[in-house]
Order: C-alpha cells, then structure tokens, then sequence
C-alpha cells in the first residue's frame, strides 16, 4: 500500500525534532518528506514535494499558517492539513477549519490526541485517494466503446481482478440479484464441418454465435456476453438458483436448431458477491472440460460430476493386474469387460483433466506391453512406434475414442498371446507365475513347479525359457530381489530378516544375489537410500 506523503513545519526546531521521534510514522503508513521552518519555505515544498498531509504550526515567519491553507483551499490541492497551536492562538485555529483544515492540535502535543487525529487523516486520505482512481478509470472507459469495456472488465473479472467489480457498479452495468452465475460456451471443434471452415467462415459462425448468445442475453436483461479467448462467457445475475441452468438450457436449444451448430456449455456455481464470480467461472471451465468424458453438444454443470482422485487410485492398480491375468490366461469374454471397468476408473480418477486421463491410458498400456514381455512377445518393435501410438491418444477429441483405440490396442495383445502359445499352456504359464509372485518366501523348486503344471522338470525347464526368454531360477530370483527392494525401501529390518521374508535361509548368499542385481550390498543401498 502507497506510504502517505507528510510534511512537517514549525519556527522551532525543538517542535520540529519532538513531533519526529513522537511517533512511529511508518507503522501508521505515513512518510515524512520534508520539514520547513518558516512559511515561505513550506510554500516552497508544497510545490516540491506534492504532500498529502501538512502538520503545521499555525503561526510562522513568512506566511502564517492561515495563508497556506488559503492557498490550499484556492488551488484545489488535494492535501489535508492539521494545525499545532497555542492556546491563545485558537481564534485562529477556528478560522482554519473554515478552509478546510482537517483539525487542530493543541501545544503541548500530546501523543494520544496526535494519533487519534492522524488516524481520521489517513482513512480520509485512503479513501478520497481510492475514489478519485476510480473516478479516473471510470472516465477513461466512458471514452471507449461501452459494449467494448464492459467485455474487457468482465475478462477481467473471471481473473480474479476484484477492483473491476467496483467500475461496473459505476457504470450501472449490475443489477440488484441474489446470485451471479458464469457460463462459459465454445465450439465443438470435433465436427467435421468445423474441421472444414476456413478462417473467414469461422469468424462468420462466431459473429453468428455471438449475436444469438446477446439476443438471448438482452431478452432477459440481467446478463453479459463476453470472450475468453476462443470461449463465450455469460455473466447471469439472478435470484433463482435454478435460472442459470435453465438460460444455458434454452440457449443451447437455440444455437442447434438455428445454426445447426454443436456446442458445449459449462455452468458455474451460483455465488452470492460479483467479486466472488472468478470461483464461478473457474468450475464452468472444470465443468466444460468434462465433455471430453461425457460426450460433446451438452450442458454441463458444476455438479455433474465429483472428482474421485486418490480413491479410485487403487482400484485402478487393481483392474490393471486383473488384466494382466484376464489376459495370459487367455479368458476373451471377460477381457472385454475389464477393458470397459478400467476405462471407467480412469474417468474417475481423472476427474476434468484430459492429460491425466490420456497419461493413465498410457501407463496401462506400457505396464501391459512390459507383462508381455515376460512371455517372449515384444508388441512394437521400438520406442518411435510406442511414442506415436501415445501421441495419437493425446489428438482425440473425447475419452471414447481413446477408450476405442486402447481396445483395440489391448485385442492385439490378446492375439499376439493367442498366436504365441495355446490356451492350455497361457494358463498353465500364469498359474505358475501367480504361484512364484504368492509364495517366493517359500522353497521353490524347478520340480515343485513341473509338478504343479503336471510336466516333467526337463519339459516344464524348456517350456518356462521358451515363454518367457529366461530360466525359471533366474525368474524366481527377479522377483524375490523385487521385494527385497521393497522392504529395504520401506522398512527398518536386519538383513538376515528381509533375506528370511524373500526365500534365503543364508544372509551372506542373500546379499551377494543382491549385489550382482543392483551394483551394492543391502546394507549400502539402504544407507545410499536414506541419504537420498
């Protein structure tokens, strides 16, 4: 907040000295930027320094304190004066006032009446200061085009510029309303006609738009149009929770049936302060990003929809292994519903955001692709191609077409394992697999799990490695050297307990396993961890 500008005058230094270590000027917002001794000189800084507040004594060499503030009062400065005086000197201090003067105190200043005094200063000061800005904004728009400025401050208004709130009262553009709403409309831009205009028919469509949008608008006359970059902005007031709702409902109706033309609308909730209609806007803008999810040419509002965030994390960590499953055991009528199950925890995981939705198909789509991979099936042959299949999720206009390609995605997948091995052995493999990930801590044998799958050890040996491209005892110690980094990760035990809880019965052999796999001993990778 600007520092008030102060200058203090009096024939007498000691005066001059006293009134500065009297108070702490800065803690009540005031800066002192001069100090006169006579008349004459404070005349001279007035002109100098462009004061806001004089503290002056009203009897002086040169000009008295009465033909200071006369000339205050004849120029039309705005300053505000007080006087300091004598007691004998009060028939003067009466004639100040009469100039205007904001009050007088009397010698010996007393600290207490100087602050109450000042305080008044510095409110009226703020106060007319605020005004007079606001009568120059106000005269600077009424120089433009009215339709023009209203639009810019109500731009301005959705950001969060709560001043402009003011300028509109001002101008008489609000009206007396229990609520204020904002809507926010924009174009469907997947329609093939809109993919085919051309820039002048497109500024056509919007100029079309528009002026259906303010027909409607000025029907009802409560409400503004304004632009939001590509978007159309509605400023409702109301006294019926239920208006703007219905107003985006029949203006939605309009712009079908007579520009054939699909939009979407968002609808914020109703706030009960113009000051407050940013929150408004930003759920219409929440509000109109979940038609990518819900399908486009609607209107949507605020409470369509809650977001679900951290709780469908893990059901979402759950649908995934489940497909992974549904997969390799090669059950084709049940893949399908997964897909559809995971494609619903995303829309609710990602609440309005489009990347949060895209990036969750994404990691479901490589953490298949890595499963795959244990299976000896490799589902693109490079990174360039996996980045292309992602950068065309990111292009769809709706979540359904991304749901549509991650199918189809996924029924290759299918295939492939289908191709690659028959469904007795894809069952027979998950089954053992499932078995290693349940029971790793126990004694695993090469021949345990030939017997679990009926074979013989030298058949199951080369029917794991042809499957999977590695040996089964180099399989099982993956996954326990999985979770021994885990526990280390997340736990305080002992070595000799995490190699206990992973399948060794020797510590030593535990944490040379280890070491071959991650570059350090246990114990160093948990020091190196905890540093991190």
């Amino acid at each position: 907040m600007r520092m008030i500008r102060v200058l203090l005058a009096d024939d007498e230094p000691v005066i001059l000295r006293g009134l500065k270590k009297l108070l702490s000027w800065e803690e009540l917002g005031l800066m002192i930027v001069g100090e006169a001794n006579d008349g004459n000189e404070l005349k001279q800084l007035i002109a100098e320094c462009q004061p806001d507040l004089v503290i002056s004594d009203i009897s002086m060499p040169g000009c008295s304190g009465i033909d200071i503030i006369r000339d205050i009062h004849q120029s039309k400065l705005p300053i505000k004066v007080i006087f300091i005086s004598a007691y004998q000197e009060f028939s003067y201090a009466k004639q100040a006032l009469q100039y205007g003067a904001l009050d007088y105190v009397v010698k010996p200043v007393i600290k207490s009446q100087l602050e109450q005094v000042l305080s008044r200063a510095v409110s009226q000061i703020r106060q007319e200061s605020e005004g007079e800005r606001n009568k120059e904004m106000l005269e600077l728009y009424e120089k433009k085009d009215r339709i023009v400025t209203i639009e810019e401050l109500l731009d301005r208004l959705t950001d969060g510029d709560k001043g402009t709130a003011v300028v509109l009262t001002n101008m008489g553009v609000l009206v007396v309303s229990s609520y204020v709403s904002i809507c926010m409309l924009e174009i469907d831009e997947d329609t093939e006609l809109s993919l085919r205009w051309e820039e002048r028919e497109r500024k056509l469509v919007e100029f079309a738009l528009h002026n259906i949008i303010k027909e409607t608008m000025d029907d009802i006359r409560s409400g503004f149009v304004f632009r939001k970059g590509e978007r159309f902005g509605i400023l409702l007031q109301h006294d019926c929770l239920s208006e703007s709702a219905k107003l985006a409902e029949d203006l939605h109706s309009k712009i079908n049936s007579y520009l054939k033309l699909n939009v979407s609308i968002g609808i914020g909730s109703a706030v009960d302060d113009i000051s407050s209609a940013d929150k408004s806007y930003r759920e219409a803008v929440k509000a109109l990003g979940r038609k990518y999810f819900i399908g486009v040419n609607r209107v949507i509002t605020h409470e369509t929809f809650r977001d679900e965030g951290e709780a469908q994390l893990s059901t979402l960590a759950e649908l995934q292994a489940e497909l992974v499953v549904t997969l390799t055991s090669q059950n084709e009528g049940r893949v399908s519903v997964m897909i559809q199950q995971i494609l619903q925890s995303i829309r609710m995981f990602a609440g309005s955001s489009k990347n949060l939705a895209v990036s969750s198909v994404c990691n479901t789509i490589m953490m298949l692709e890595q499963e795959l991979l244990d299976f000896g099936i490799k589902v693109n042959e490079s990174n360039q191609e996996l980045y292309s299949i992602l950068e065309s999720l990111i292009d769809y206009a709706t979540f359904d077409k991304v749901g549509e390609e991650f199918e189809k995605i996924v029924d290759r997948m299918y295939q492939q394992l289908a191709s690659r091995m028959g469904n007795k052995e894809v069952a027979q493999l998950s089954q053992v697999k499932k078995y290693i990930e349940e029971n790793y801590a126990s004694n695993i044998t090469l021949e345990s799990m030939a017997a679990l799958v009926f074979m013989n050890s030298y058949y199951f040996s080369s029917f794991f490695k042809k499957h999977t491209g590695q040996n089964f005892k180099h399989y099982v110690t993956e996954v326990r050297m999985k979770h021994a980094l885990q526990l280390l990760q997340q736990n305080d035990l002992m070595v000799y307990e995490i190699a206990e809880r992973v399948g060794y019965n020797n510590a030593r052999h535990f944490s040379d396993m280890f070491k071959k796999k991650y570059g350090k001993l246990p114990q160093e990778y948990k020091q190196s961890a905890r540093k991190q």
